[in-house]
């Protein structure tokens, strides 16, 4: 990997700090799935053997066959899925804090970068009947990733960033918005290798190639809120229906 200019940390470095922000989050959504769902999971089948469940306490056949047509049963179910949700939820927030360190240190950068290369390529697309060619045709992630190695360097930090942005980006509405102010100002659509560099242009991806990076060092917690609540008010209709 390339190292950045004077005043940016190295690639390496960035990546160590998002491999080690990812692996925390994703630690910290493994204590949560044992404490919180394996927790909440073998306490509540603690409980089936409450007073309310007089079936199943009789044991065998009997037993299985209350538990099977009951709803405690579904609650069950449902609070061990709450297990996995909790690792999910961790690795989520994991990439969302990786790519965090990567965009706060090499933001402006892969923008520049990114910008320059989707615009190139959009410059050099082929026209048919004077309009450009779908742009997914020519933009793919391995393209503009292999493209951006040089200067960026390889890995998933990379490819994860440019699949992001290409995912986000409303090209249609900027093509059609970048070729309605050259025919307004005539100024000639030059297609193929060697067209003319277009300044607009590549301003206009910087720009909301940024604006989309900043939406993604921007992790939410809200789906852990909302898993939390969710699992306590499982928990508690759970509880009420054994008691």
């Amino acid at each position: 990997m390339s190292s950045g200019p004077a005043g940016q940390p190295s690639l390496v470095r960035t990546g160590a700090k998002a491999g080690a922000a990812f692996i925390g989050s994703v630690v910290k959504g493994g204590l949560l799935s044992l404490i919180l769902g394996g927790g909440a999971f073998f306490y509540y089948l603690s409980q089936l053997q409450g007073p309310g469940n007089t079936a199943a306490r009789a044991g065998g056949a009997g037993a299985v066959l209350a538990l099977v047509t009951s709803p405690p049963l579904l609650v069950a179910v449902l609070l061990l899925l709450f297990v996995a949700v909790y690792v999910m939820l961790g690795v989520q927030q994991g990439r969302a804090k990786a790519m965090q360190h990567l965009v706060a240190a090499r933001g402006e950068a892969v923008s520049e970068r990114l910008g320059g290369a989707i615009a190139g390529r959009i410059e050099a697309m082929p026209r048919t009947h004077g309009t450009l060619q779908r742009a997914a045709d020519w933009l793919s992630v391995d393209a503009l990733s292999k493209q951006l190695a040089p200067v960026l360097g390889e890995g998933k930090a990379v490819r994860a960033v440019v699949g992001f942005v290409l995912n986000r980006l409303p090209l249609g509405d900027m093509l059609a918005e970048w070729q309605q102010g050259r025919a307004a100002h005539g100024e000639p659509m030059a297609a193929g290798e060697g067209a003319a560099q277009d300044p607009a242009l590549r301003a206009l991806l910087t720009r909301r190639i940024n604006e989309t990076l900043q939406e993604m060092a921007e992790p939410s917690s809200k789906p852990l809120y909302i898993a939390l609540g969710a699992h306590a008010v499982l928990l508690g209709v759970g509880l009420w229906l054994v008691r």
